[in-house]
């Protein structure tokens, strides 16, 4: 008898973990810098409202920081503006065509965890359950 493994479950519930030790660390980096104040739960679990620092996003990627980002922002989607306006503040240099193309890019094939919401509307894969990543739209060259 054979005991098959639910690998996207695993690794769904290891972002999770990954999401609320992440949300810890903004949170105390918040409390450490005297702006606990602007941390505001939401629902009990999630804090959103923490102020982006200049180097909140220093050391990484586009689409690790338009996660972060994301998460820090709280639920709903944010279009690729406020995503690249956001990276920017917290020390990613970036432009909004370079994070358009680099959400684009891992939407369609299925990496990350920030997936196409709308045009030119991102979210996080956990907030949108089922949802498809890729377009469906062949050959769709959209502007974001």
């Amino acid at each position: 008898m054979s005991d098959t493994i639910d690998y996207r479950a695993v690794l769904a519930d290891l972002k999770a973990k990954r999401a609320v030790l992440d949300y810890a660390i903004t949170g105390l980096e918040a409390l450490i810098s005297g702006e606990s104040s602007s941390v505001v739960p939401n629902s009990g679990e999630t804090p959103v409202g923490v102020p982006i620092q200049p180097d909140t996003f220093v050391g990484l990627n586009i689409a690790e920081a338009a996660s972060k980002y994301l998460r820090i922002m709280g639920r709903g989607a944010k279009s690729t503006e406020q995503i690249a306006d956001g990276l920017n503040r917290g020390g990613l240099n970036c432009t909004q065509s370079s994070v358009s193309a680099i959400l684009r890019r891992n939407n369609n094939s299925g990496e990350g965890d920030v997936i196409k919401i709308g045009r030119g509307l991102w979210g996080l894969e956990e907030w949108y359950p089922g949802r498809p990543r890729r377009s469906n739209r062949q050959g769709s060259d959209e502007s974001e």
